[in-house]
């Protein structure tokens, strides 16, 4: 099974060394290209009982749901372990 097959809640694609991140559980995002340091620091500051909310630009907050955050954060780890691998 691939890995984009195993992507549940994160929508986005590879290209190059990074990830191109669309949206988070449905929730459209402007498309932003992460590496896997970006992802690994975004993941460890979600916290499973805790929402968070990603700050699109001056006009626009995407609040995530506090039931997505364990599969978000699982999701973070994933791509960016794949990105590391790709790297060697």
């Amino acid at each position: 099974m691939s890995i984009m097959d195993q992507l549940k809640v994160i929508d986005g694609y590879f290209d190059d060394n990074a990830f191109h991140m669309r949206g988070i559980g449905g929730l459209a995002l402007k498309e932003e290209r992460f590496k896997a340091n970006g992802l690994r620091s975004m993941a460890r500051l979600i916290h499973e009982n805790e929402p968070f909310s990603f700050t699109i630009d001056k006009e626009t907050i995407v609040h995530v749901p506090v039931e997505l955050n364990k599969r978000i954060k699982q999701e973070l780890f994933m791509i960016a372990d794949w990105l590391e691998a790709e790297k060697k």
